[in-house]
């Protein structure tokens, strides 16, 4: 998947989180500020299915490492807003008041399993974190993704 790249920042390939290395952080692929929307974006190439017994455990490992990536970045992104760690590049403007999103793009998905991934991550966050961001949570496929706009169509090399 190619992300479209306006007005993001790729915390995970940033100084501030390359700087804690080793603190067992975790991080999303980048957080983009869209009006007064802030997404915080992780993406994987495939998912466990929710509805396979052989897989329970897997699937709640990965859940658990997911929204470890959202609560990380989100602290992160604090920290950096209130000025504990250098600002952002010049080429991002941060939100001022805005709702918050947690959005995982899954490649390649079965449709029908966003619905039982969005719950699991979304029971999977404290309830400190829901109470006091309420962030809204949403598992889309890469249609999805590229219907509103946060990967590029790819054109076939002609």
């Amino acid at each position: 998947m190619e992300f479209n790249n306006d007005n993001s920042f790729y915390i995970e390939k940033s100084f501030q989180y390359t700087a804690t290395e080793g603190k067992g952080i975790k991080s999303v692929e980048f957080i983009r500020v869209n009006g007064d929307q802030l997404y915080f974006i992780e993406a994987k190439s495939s998912f466990p299915n929710p509805k396979n017994p052989n897989s329970k455990e897997i699937f709640t490992s990965q859940i658990h490492e997911i929204a470890d990536k959202f609560i990380h970045s989100l602290s992160l992104y604090s920290a950096i807003e209130v000025g504990i760690h250098e600002k952002y590049p010049d080429d991002f403007l941060p939100a001022d008041k805005m709702s918050l999103k947690f959005i995982f793009v899954i490649n390649n998905h079965c449709p029908k399993w966003c619905k039982p991934i969005k719950s699991g991550l979304y029971s999977t966050l404290p309830s400190y974190i829901k109470a006091i961001w309420k962030p809204e949570v949403y598992v889309i496929d890469h249609e999805t993704a590229l219907r509103i706009n946060i990967v590029k169509r790819l054109t076939p090399n002609v």
